[in-house]
């Protein structure tokens, strides 16, 4: 998560106001629906984009709130880069999935 506020202290679990939220889907994890969690996190008016990424393949799934608070735009990526703004920062899709070149497969994924 990113959090923007003051700066908090090394032992917080959780952020009272996050801008950014990640959550990573593993195989098993896959199946459990994510919508509830979604509605949950885009129903904190701090955040401002929320990504989901697949563990087993690069996909990303970048959900942003517009600028007037309004509406949620959705995307699904599997190359390019995500922008956050109006935070400023951008990551390519590639940052998130580096590759394990030994085994020719995304690191931390299982066959």
């Amino acid at each position: 998560m990113v959090n923007c506020g003051c700066p908090l202290a090394p032992d917080v679990a959780a952020v009272p106001h996050p801008a950014v939220v990640v959550e990573v889907l593993s195989p098993s994890t896959r199946s459990v629906g994510t919508g509830a969690k979604l509605a949950d996190c885009l129903g904190m008016l701090s955040v401002r984009h929320h990504l989901i990424l697949r563990a087993d393949r690069p996909q990303v799934i970048h959900h942003r709130r517009s600028d007037d608070g309004a509406g949620i735009e959705s995307r699904v990526l599997v190359d390019g880069s995500v922008r956050f703004d109006p935070l400023g920062s951008e990551f390519a899709i590639a940052d998130f999935y580096p590759e394990d070149r030994s085994r020719g497969a995304v690191s931390g994924s299982r066959a």
